[in-house]
């Protein structure tokens, strides 16, 4: 059985404190577990240091498309072990010997990530070794390191040692349930698309009166728990649904009944009327819904900068 890897990359997972990331952690990789068993796709899941590694016997694109849907995940990097042991230059005989591009006029980088210190040489030597070695066995390579043709990573771990072979950009955000829940009537894929962007703020979705049963499949692609009220956690150990702190596609009227507030609760949050794609045009949603049917293969804004402009 051939196990193939992949790296999880968090992004703004990263700047929450250290409690509070390990909490959201623990609800992403149980979101994105649950995510695999619902698809029958087996997943490792271990942890290396700082990074999650996941590694999977599947197929590598239905896996691919899995990870791309785990929201709070920002990229995932397909990683393969590089059996040549950790001297630079064998490193760089093995990364030539799986290049299809040998011989063909081409720029390159090398950049190496060493999780574990490994002898007495530093990262910047291990790089300049294996470029230098690469190019007296390819005299068609030369360096760029601004923006090459081909970056080559490498990440040192202990006695083991892998090649990034490519990123895949994802949805990012922060994982369902960890910012509370919020009362929709998904009644439209207009509504199901504003809904996949409150999702990535971490909020889990509660469907309510006629919402579309086929919307509500597709979101739960990203969230397998839609639906499902999350619990608060009071000082004496006890927990109880949570109330809803906001609606979509509704009135304040019609969502009073599923609202869930307690009576003896001491603090209340004011209910919210969310309407996220307010402002966008109608490309910018074309490009969202295009993410949202296939994540792994289309980023949420193609012209980043000119959204931000």
């Amino acid at each position: 059985m051939q196990l193939n890897s992949w790296i999880l990359r968090f992004g703004e997972l990263g700047l929450k404190s250290k409690s509070v990331r390990k909490s959201f952690q623990r609800s992403l990789r149980k979101n994105m577990l649950e995510l695999a068993e619902k698809r029958k796709i087996t997943l490792f899941h271990h942890v290396n240091g700082t990074q999650d590694h996941v590694s999977s016997s599947d197929s590598i694109e239905e896996v691919e498309d899995l990870l791309s849907r785990v929201i709070g995940v920002v990229a995932i990097d397909r990683i393969v072990k590089l059996d040549c042991g950790l001297n630079p230059e064998s490193i760089a005989e093995e990364v030539i010997n799986n290049s299809t591009n040998f011989g063909n006029n081409r720029t390159f980088g090398v950049r190496v990530k060493r999780v574990a210190k490994t002898g007495k040489i530093n990262s910047r030597e291990y790089e300049s070794r294996i470029g230098a070695k690469m190019i007296s066995l390819d005299p068609k390579l030369s360096v760029n390191l601004t923006d090459p043709d081909e970056w080559i990573k490498l990440i040192v771990d202990n006695e083991e040692l892998f090649q990034i072979k490519y990123r895949i950009q994802t949805c990012g955000g922060l994982p369902p349930g960890v910012q509370g829940d919020v009362l929709i009537q998904l009644s439209s894929e207009e509504l199901m698309l504003e809904a996949f962007l409150v999702m990535r703020r971490g909020v889990r979705l509660i469907p309510v009166l006629d919402s579309n049963p086929e919307y509500i499949e597709q979101l739960s692609s990203y969230d397998p728990f839609i639906g499902k009220r999350t619990l608060e956690h009071e000082m004496r150990g006890h927990a109880f649904d949570r109330p809803a702190w906001g609606i979509m596609g509704l009135t304040l009227k019609e969502a009073e009944p599923f609202i869930g507030k307690r009576a003896e609760a001491v603090k209340t949050t004011p209910i919210s009327t969310l309407s996220p794609l307010t402002g966008w045009n109608q490309l910018e949603i074309q490009n969202l819904l295009e993410h949202f049917n296939n994540p792994s293969k289309h980023v949420i804004h193609p012209d980043l900068v000119s959204w931000v402009n």
